[in-house]
């Protein structure tokens, strides 16, 4: 009851302090690793949506636009002040009422070369703006830390430094155009699938011109019947499934606003501002989690949430985390209606696991996707969708032409390990027959100093005989002498026999 009072007073301080914040607010709502659940939900509620303003003002985030336009139209090369009869230099049609307004930008529909497009105008300022907060926010830090309860595995600093990583790439919208064209080309082979077509010609740091999608929302399709809102809801789980698992580069803000439904049986992604990358590694390991979980094999499951959480097994109580593994197991293949993919960050919150940021971010963008999707159908299991892409992954993976790629690729560092091989064979003959020269003479020495001592004691034993026999011969009692001469003589004849052995 605490923690959710604590979340409504952060959600609220985030609303008050701007749209940096709330920027801030959004993406710690992305991060089940960072905050617990009842932080997630409130910050969840969040809102981008801001004033829109006039676009008088908004029109100084042009200046420059005529400096990366070539071709034909007229004066597209001049250098007259921006105002809106320069920008109709461009556009054959320019509606300056905005489609949509946010923190970072506005949109706007307008027509050119006869093609309807949608504009994406920066909010001008935006930058010097967003720098004063993130100092406001480095100084709020222990406030932020000590209200939002962190767990003691979380890095806030180096949350931050992602954070104005992330503001700072999506301020610059020449990096979502880049994000456009590449998931255009990924999805070029799937008609239903689509994807706004970039304007290259038109597109600079603070403006982003862009094929218009037409749809509908999620929200707006009450009246569809249940067949084909089964299958929008199978179409975009799949389609967001080969982001993650064949392309390693996914969507990385699919709620239900940035996904648009099509007349003809189509869907449409818009708004590239944030995307997720997967490294191979990572990917690996994730597929092999979920093919653990798709096979109900706990052992595989569990081998794997090791690697993505870089942890051994010795660390935590692996019989009792295994009983919690195979328990979210049964929940995604035998539930239905119900979200499944925040589990994960439940479960290693539960064990105080601390899980990559990519991993986190990525669990957080399948919990969206995931709602949509039930909000088109209420039966929903993102499994279903999940095992063929996990058997076209695991096919790829083991295909003979993947492994022919991988030694054409590794080809250069073989020859080149072959090339070196005989000298390397050469290298350890020598090393062995160095250590077995060295052993021989730590040996030969060893020997040495055991016959020296050896002789030595000889010596020693021989000269007390003779100091003895020497002191008996001086007694006066002739036998005793006799003995004395006896053994003097004897040590003598020693002493010989030792001095010609050595010799």
């Amino acid at each position: 009851m605490e923690n959710q009072k604590n979340a409504i007073k952060l959600r609220r301080a985030f609303e008050d302090l701007g749209p940096t914040f709330v920027k801030l607010g959004q993406i710690m709502s992305k991060r089940p690793d960072l905050l617990p659940q009842s932080y997630i939900q409130e910050l969840s509620r969040l809102q981008d949506k801001v004033r829109p303003s006039e676009f008088s003002e908004m029109i100084r985030s042009f200046e420059g636009f005529q400096c990366t336009i070539g071709g034909s139209g007229a004066n597209r090369n001049q250098t007259t002040a921006v105002d809106e009869s320069y920008i109709n230099n461009f556009f054959d049609n320019f509606n300056t009422k905005p489609i949509a307004s946010a923190s970072v930008a506005q949109v706007y529909e307008a027509v050119l070369d006869g093609q309807k497009v949608a504009v994406k105008v920066a909010r001008p300022g935006l930058i010097d703006k967003i720098n004063v907060d993130l100092s406001i926010i480095n100084d709020l830090k222990p406030i932020i830390v000590r209200v939002g309860g962190f767990g003691k595995n979380i890095n806030f600093d180096e949350f931050l430094d992602e954070f104005r990583e992330l503001l700072n790439k999506e301020l610059d919208f020449r990096n979502e155009a880049r994000n456009l064209k590449r998931f255009h080309e990924a999805f070029a082979d799937f008609d239903e699938v689509r994807i706004p077509a970039v304007h290259e010609d038109y597109c600079t740091e603070s403006v982003l011109v862009m094929e218009y999608m037409e749809g509908k929302l999620v929200k707006d399709l009450p009246t569809m019947d249940r067949e084909k809102r089964s299958h929008y809801a199978h179409l975009i789980s799949s389609s967001y499934l080969k982001q993650v698992y064949l392309d390693g580069v996914y969507h990385a803000d699919p709620h239900a606003g940035n996904i648009l439904i099509q007349e003809d049986g189509g869907i449409a992604y818009i708004d590239f501002g944030a995307v997720g990358i997967i490294d191979d590694e990572l990917r690996r390991n994730m597929l092999n989690l979920f093919y653990g979980i798709y096979k109900k094999n706990v052992d595989i499951a569990f081998e794997a949430f090791l690697k993505v959480a870089n942890i051994n097994k010795n660390d935590i109580n692996t019989r009792k985390f295994k009983l919690d593994l195979d328990d979210l197991i049964a929940k995604q293949n035998y539930s239905l209606g119900e979200r499944q993919n925040d589990s994960y960050a439940n479960l290693a919150l539960k064990y105080d696991l601390s899980l990559p940021s990519d991993f986190s971010t990525l669990e957080r963008a399948l919990v969206l996707i995931e709602g949509v999707c039930l909000e088109l159908d209420p039966k929903f299991s993102i499994i279903d969708d999940a095992r063929p892409i996990i058997t076209r992954v695991m096919i790829q993976r083991y295909s003979p032409f993947r492994a022919a790629e991988y030694f054409q690729l590794e080809g250069d560092k073989y020859l080149e390990i072959f090339k070196n091989l005989p000298q390397g064979i050469n290298d350890v003959i020598e090393t062995i027959r160095g250590y077995r020269i060295e052993k021989l003479e730590e040996k030969s020495r060893q020997i040495r100093r055991d016959r020296i001592m050896d002789s030595a004691a000889k010596y020693v034993f021989v000269s007390i005989i003779l100091i003895a026999s020497a002191y008996l011969a001086t007694q006066p009692e002739t036998g005793i002498a006799n003995l004395g001469i006896a053994g003097f003589i004897v040590a003598l004849l020693l002493f010989a026999l030792l001095f010609l052995k050595n010799q």
